[in-house]
């Protein structure tokens, strides 16, 4: 079980994007969270097998709904807390 944290910029707020990315988290059976930042990105901590994580911001990256991602960042964290679901905070 891998954990990685990912930063998305564009128009990412007010456009429906993380209903989109839990879409796309659920079906990849990824759990975390994805949550909107006071900067303007979205952050979304996605925990799972590295090839689901992969798959996962791929998929996003390619169907981000009414949002336009214009740069994604993703880094690698050390496990804190496993969760269960995947939720919109």
């Amino acid at each position: 079980m891998q954990e990685m944290h990912i930063y998305v910029s564009g128009v990412v707020q007010g456009v429906g994007f993380r209903a989109v990315v839990k879409r796309h988290a659920l079906l990849s059976e990824i759990k975390g969270y994805v949550r909107n930042l006071s900067d303007g990105r979205v952050e979304i901590c996605a925990q799972g097998k590295r090839d689901q994580i992969d798959t996962f911001i791929h998929t996003v990256r390619l169907n981000p709904g009414r949002g336009v991602i214009s740069h994604i960042e993703a880094k690698s964290a050390p496990l804190q807390e496993s969760f269960s679901t995947f939720e919109v905070l």
